[in-house]
């Protein structure tokens, strides 16, 4: 049955090229709007590293202070 469906809507669409030149087809995302989401990822990402790189410091001064 599913082999039919598929069937029949490709010799459907094959011979109705008017639907198929009338499609428009527009990604629904903007790929400037992923750049600058990827972009404040990142850094968020590097905000989390120096966090970690200050709090990694810290602990070991407090390391070195009591001996």
């Amino acid at each position: 049955m599913i082999l039919n469906i598929i069937n029949n809507t490709f010799t459907n669409t094959s011979h109705d090229n008017s639907t198929i030149n009338s499609i428009n087809v527009q990604p629904n995302f903007n790929p400037i709007d992923k750049v600058v989401e990827l972009y404040e990822e990142k850094e968020k990402l590097y905000e989390r590293l120096i966090q970690a790189e200050k709090d990694k410091v810290e602990y070991l001064e407090k390391i070195m202070n009591r001996k």
